[in-house]
């Protein structure tokens, strides 16, 4: 782990600070999924500890809120426009120190909403302080930052230089919205309360209609717990790898790389 993460000595977390990121060849941070899972809880332990304990609704808001006073951090809900025939949903501006979410998200309640506000917050917090040594075109010049549509929310397949930056805001966004630990236990709960006794914690998925009836009902209760959708969770189940059993079709889509599959978290 990085060491502005993780004292190296017995894994205490300390303050996470960008300025000591260590950056590859054209600007962008060397993170591991796991590192910035830390940041992440970091982030939450300090602004909004609730969640860390109880399974519940991440405040997005309150955190930029929070971001605001302590970083200077702006926000502001416009028309974005398009960039070609895409609808661009966010965008932060380093120059000017502003997140942007577009008007048609309405409000945070909405998944789209608050996935794509944790997205831009993952930009701000891991990308704003190198910037101006990225060496490829993905930023906008003029504003100093960056803008996402559906394409960079939804599709990393190519893995260039920006799609790094949005993996990493994609994997922060998802640890934001849906802690790991907290995940976890509410899939404990509501498994016990719909009367399942075996692989507590684990999905088991297969053919059979009883255990497809089991799994949907508690895709939909995580997705009432967290306040996003149901894709989302299924989402979230594949990538925290808590499925197994013998439904091929399923097992399938799990083993879909992390690109592919960790930015549907915003529909």
């Amino acid at each position: 782990m990085i060491d502005s993460i993780y004292n190296e000595g017995g894994g205490t977390p300390i303050e996470f600070d960008p300025k000591k990121l260590k950056y590859n060849s054209d600007g962008i941070p060397i993170l591991s999924a796991r590192e910035i899972e830390a940041v992440a809880n970091e982030l939450l332990q300090k602004y909004c500890s609730n969640v860390l304990h109880k399974p519940s609704m991440t405040p997005v808001v309150e955190i930029i809120r929070r971001l605001g006073e302590r970083t200077g951090l702006l926000f502001a809900i416009e028309d974005l426009g398009h960039k070609g025939t895409a609808k661009v949903l966010g965008k932060v501006s380093f120059h000017k120190k502003t997140l942007y979410l577009d008007t048609s998200l309405d409000n945070e309640l909405k998944a789209a909403f608050r996935f794509t506000a944790a997205h831009e917050i993952g930009h701000w917090v891991l990308h704003r302080y190198n910037y101006k040594n990225w060496k490829f075109q993905s930023h906008n010049e003029t504003s100093g930052g960056l803008q996402d549509d559906d394409s960079t929310l939804c599709r990393l397949e190519n893995r260039t230089q920006s799609d790094w930056l949005e993996f990493q805001a994609n994997v922060f966004a998802a640890s934001l919205v849906t802690p790991r630990e907290m995940f976890i236990v509410a899939l404990k709960q509501i498994q016990k309360t719909i009367g399942i006794d075996k692989n507590i914690g684990r999905i088991y998925l297969s053919n059979a209609p009883y255990s497809r009836r089991d799994y949907e009902t508690t895709v939909s209760q995580l997705a009432q717990v967290f306040h996003i959708s149901k894709k989302s969770v299924r989402v979230r189940t594949r990538t925290l790898r808590l499925i197994e059993g013998e439904d091929r079709s399923e097992n399938k889509t799990c083993r879909i790389n992390p690109f592919t599959v960790l930015t549907s978290l915003q529909n």
